[in-house]
């Protein structure tokens, strides 16, 4: 059976797009147990995640011949049609192997989606469908939520069984996680989805980055899963349109490599 997972947070620049890249590659690739089959879903209409795999030039104007999620929400397309494969390359020097990576792209006029699905019977179900129709092509699907809580985040947490929170460090950030929390209680009475784990994200030696660490674990315990630090090198591999298991070359970027490396293998199931 697919495990579908949705990293959600409603506020932004909390590394939604950061930890569903690199969780997804890490486990196409294999990263503490055997390579799985990992489709890797853009619901963020800022497509940051299709920019790392494709291009920012695919993510601000496809042509017309391109499908991407807007076009399967809507039903206008079947997702085979808009699924990419996506080669992650090796990295020898740091011991990482090469793998198949699917995407399922966005782009900017997803958010035209509230707008032409308002009224539309059903329109929280959409890509639970779309999921459906895919069977059991995939051993997980992870699914990248935009910085909202509205129709598209909704389809999101419908479709998922389990919902991973990056949380980055700052008092605002424990706030939103108790709305987001309102909204996975509701949804989990439909579809018995669970809040998998808390990811601390952007963490450094700072007082607040402890204080938030503290914090979420007073409130989550064995759920605050491996924190991420605040790394350049993560950023840097983004623009290099590469995962940080395939960018990871010095000392630096190794570190962000095995914190991911650590989150992945705690997230693992098999």
């Amino acid at each position: 059976m697919t495990r579908t997972i949705a990293v959600a947070m409603q506020k932004g620049g909390t590394g939604k797009t950061t930890c569903s890249v690199n969780l997804a590659a890490g486990l196409a690739r294999g990263v503490g147990g055997s390579p799985q089959k990992v489709l890797l879903i853009d619901m963020d209409p800022q497509a940051n995640t299709t920019s790392v795999f494709l291009s920012p030039k695919f993510a601000l104007g496809p042509t017309d011949s391109e499908v991407t999620t807007y076009e399967v929400l809507v039903n206008q397309a079947n997702p085979e049609e808009a699924i990419k494969e996506i080669e992650l390359e090796p990295n020898k020097r740091a011991g990482y192997k090469a793998a198949p990576l699917y995407l399922l792209p966005s782009h900017i006029r997803l958010a035209r989606a509230e707008m032409d699905l308002l009224g539309v019977l059903r329109r929280e179900d959409r890509l639970a469908a779309t999921i459906r129709s895919l069977g059991n092509t995939y051993d997980t699907i992870i699914i990248d939520c935009p910085p909202s809580l509205g129709i598209l985040t909704l389809n999101a947490l419908m479709a998922a069984h389990e919902v991973l929170i990056p949380v980055e460090p700052g008092y605002f950030p424990l706030i939103g996680i108790s709305l987001l929390q309102q909204t996975i209680n509701d949804v989990a009475q439909i579809n018995e989805l669970h809040l998998a784990g808390i990811i601390p994200t952007m963490q450094d030696r700072t007082v607040e980055s402890r204080e938030t660490l503290e914090g979420l674990e007073q409130m989550f315990g064995d759920r605050v899963l491996p924190s991420i630090p605040s790394r350049v090198a993560i950023r840097n591999a983004h623009a290099a349109q590469m995962d940080i298991f395939g960018y990871a070359t010095d000392a630096a970027s190794r570190d962000a490599a095995d914190a991911f490396a650590s989150l992945v293998k705690e997230v693992r199931n098999d």
